[in-house]
């Protein structure tokens, strides 16, 4: 059985993804943990060290930017890149709250979990840079930090689209996933001339 302080955080999360950081108070995670206020303070001084440790917590426990396929991908650079995707949406639907709030809090810009979001969506586009730089090695131009960056956005509007949508959600996102990796796979490098003119 999880020790108090994850069952706050978890619960914290699960509120936070349903009712967003402003929806989220202390009384209200002492209500869905079974606990008392006061003992919520023992562990968080404020609501704002609450969400911000929820948030981390996640992160922390998932090992939410792991290598994936650290032995590498067999296939063309869209295939690799497709299973690459792919992989991000299955731990994405495993981590549902935690995208949810990412995405809402991006939108509301609540001062209580937006630097911590704004940090973890940094985080990942690091690690997505170095997935492709490990697992797409012959495609560079997928290397390149504006390419990384039109992927991780594309990666984003995929999660806006479909976390909402539990019904036949794998298949959707399985397909969505080609078809990403079927774009972006012909990403080709500019050259040196393309970029003075």
């Amino acid at each position: 059985m999880a020790d108090q302080r994850t069952r706050i955080l978890d619960a914290t999360l699960r509120l936070m993804a349903a009712e967003g950081a402003r929806g989220t108070s202390m009384r209200a995670v002492a209500a869905a943990t079974g606990l008392n206020v006061a003992t919520l303070y023992h562990y968080f001084p404020s609501k704002r060290d609450l969400c911000q440790a929820a948030i981390a917590h996640r992160l922390e426990v998932e090992s939410a930017f792991a290598q994936p396929f650290p032995e590498g991908l067999a296939g063309s650079v869209e295939d690799r890149l497709g299973a690459l995707l792919d992989d991000f949406f299955v731990n994405m639907a495993k981590e549902a709250d935690l995208w949810r709030v990412m995405i809402a809090e991006a939108v509301h810009g609540d001062d209580d979990v937006l630097q911590p979001l704004l940090d973890t969506s940094a985080l990942f586009e690091a690690a997505l840079a170095s997935w492709l730089r490990q697992l797409l090695p012959d495609a560079p131009a997928l290397h390149a930090p504006e390419v990384v960056r039109a992927i991780r956005h594309a990666l984003y509007g995929v999660m806006i689209e479909h976390l909402p949508q539990p019904e036949h959600r794998r298949a959707a996102l399985a397909d969505r996933a080609r078809a990403l990796a079927a774009v972006f796979a012909r990403v080709q490098p500019l050259d040196s001339e393309d970029t003075n003119t």
